[in-house]
């Protein structure tokens, strides 16, 4: 039995922390017991829905976030790893960016002896852009397992012989949960009082501007609305609507745009959309590229991202800077695109490594190394 401590997973379920929920209910429990580790104060909402999205039986360790009393949380971190290390084979470090190396630098200190850094990003944000390279020069000397979520977040987390050892897995998906169900897209486009006929463009993932570029969406919205009066805009995830409910209101759109929540269905809430619209500011290899391919949906997403194409109704070809009305026009031009053969969308997406039984078993032979 391996036992694994996971760690860099936040209170709000984002792409990252969906890919490592997905990987933990698949896994062999007979032979690797997770516990995951999460920064913050306990949050019922993200407590039970973690608790809803976990089959297998589920242990948490809370510690206190770096920021804003650096001091004393590390203080604290350093006592649970004092403590509790000896209990660990494994230390499984998942990251957005190399913003610390305080987990891998613990878990050297008390002795846990196999410890992977997972890179699940290709860029980062002005802050990061600046800590993110002095750490690449130093986790080698803490990490023992060099992983990244595809080509591109490998080479924006490791260089020289970090590189050269690191390994691509592939943020897999339980394919069959996300294949397209008609009679779910009429049941829900009911359940949200949106007309048949009606054009639905949206997204899943956290409302976070700075990274998802919500607003973007809003903006091309507008356009699209002015050719398509009869269209809605959905974002499928949770986290501050405020700030997009002010600039659909700007921009004469309010009453055309849905906020769904968080939700524990992302397969099922995909059936409500047309065309899946996704521009972020920087990603690793998202996961809801995969999901939203999977569904069969047609994709349109920038240029400068990862590129996560599987299937031909997938479109990167525009870049941030283009005017929105090129955008508008891009998703108005694939809006009956969507792939309706499930089982030829299935066997693509397998082919590409994305099926989460074999990825899984993939990451078990890798723990199971020395």
């Amino acid at each position: 039995m391996k036992r694994i401590l996971v760690c860099g997973l936040v209170p709000d379920i984002g792409g990252l922390e969906k890919i490592v929920v997905d990987f933990y209910n698949h896994i062999n429990t007979s032979e690797f017991e997770l516990e995951f580790l999460l920064q913050g104060s306990e949050d019922v909402e993200f407590s039970e829905h973690f608790k809803k999205l976990c089959h297998n039986p589920l242990v948490v360790h809370r510690i206190p976030k770096l920021r804003p009393h650096m001091k004393q949380a590390l203080k604290e971190w350093d006592c649970f790893f004092k403590e509790n290390a000896h209990r660990y084979d494994i230390l499984w470090s998942n990251q957005n960016g190399l913003t610390h190396l305080e987990f891998l630098k613990l878990a050297k200190k008390y002795g846990i002896e196999k410890r992977i850094v997972h890179g699940h990003c290709a860029t980062a944000d002005k802050f990061y852009r600046f800590v993110h390279p002095v750490n690449r020069l130093f986790v080698g000397k803490y990490a023992t397992d060099f992983w990244a979520c595809g080509t591109e977040a490998l080479n924006h987390f490791y260089h020289g012989k970090e590189r050269e050892k690191a390994l691509v897995i592939h943020n897999a998906i339980e394919v069959e949960k996300f294949l397209y169900d008609e009679k779910k897209k009429i049941q829900l486009r009911k359940e949200y009082h949106i007309p048949e006929d009606c054009l639905v463009v949206g997204q899943v993932s956290r409302l976070y501007e700075k990274q998802k570029n919500q607003s973007f969406c809003v903006k091309v919205f507008s356009e699209i609305v002015k050719k398509e009066p009869n269209s809605r805009l959905v974002f499928i995830g949770k986290g501050d609507t405020s700030f997009l409910l002010n600039l659909a209101e700007q921009y004469g759109v309010a009453d055309k745009v849905i906020f769904t929540g968080l939700t524990t269905n992302v397969g099922e809430m995909l059936n409500l959309l047309d065309v899946f619209f996704f521009p972020s500011n920087f990603e690793g290899l998202p996961i809801v590229l995969i999901e939203a391919q999977a569904n069969g949906l047609p994709v349109v997403t920038a240029k400068h991202l990862p590129n996560a194409k599987i299937l031909e109704n997938y479109d990167n070809k525009l870049s941030l800077k283009d005017e929105w009305k090129l955008w508008a026009d891009k998703i108005l031009s694939v809006r009956d695109g969507r792939i309706l053969d499930n089982e030829y969308v299935l066997k693509k997406i397998s082919e590409h490594g994305y099926e989460i039984k074999f990825a899984t078993r993939q990451l078990e032979k890798l723990f199971e190394q020395e």
